[in-house]
């Protein structure tokens, strides 16, 4: 879990607003603050009441690898998997992710490829207990 939240917690203020627009630009300061809360106080856990703040910014950002965004996009895969873990998000399946997701995954450099896979594993694991 340990390099899962120092990669989380290396995140840019570049990255941040590249997540923090996801939803069409709209409410970006919102999604942002909540994003930061999100990641340096709650350590990558989503709590009651932040599905819409900041947690639709990371859903939105999960679809798709962009060439030139492959951090954010591991870096929400990531908050997903910790918060599937913790029991605090049960409206995604890591399991489903795993399966529909792999073209994108592959699309991540192996390190990054191999944190998230490796997380999401884990997150299919807690699913199945």
């Amino acid at each position: 879990m340990n390099e899962i939240l120092d990669f989380i917690k290396s995140i840019t203020e570049t990255e941040l607003n590249y997540i923090a627009a996801a939803d069409y630009g709209r409410d970006i300061d919102k999604h942002r603050n909540a994003l930061k809360d999100l990641i340096f106080v709650q350590n990558g856990i989503v709590q009651k009441g932040q599905y819409w703040y900041p947690y639709e910014v990371v859903e939105l950002n999960r679809w798709s690898c962009k060439e030139g965004h492959e951090r954010e996009f591991a870096i929400c895969h990531l908050i997903i998997a910790l918060s599937i873990i913790a029991e605090a998000d049960i409206s995604n399946s890591a399991s489903q992710m795993l399966e529909n997701l792999q073209r994108e995954y592959h699309k991540l450099p192996k390190d990054l490829y191999e944190l998230v896979v490796n997380a999401m594993s884990q997150a299919s694991h807690t699913e199945s207990q």
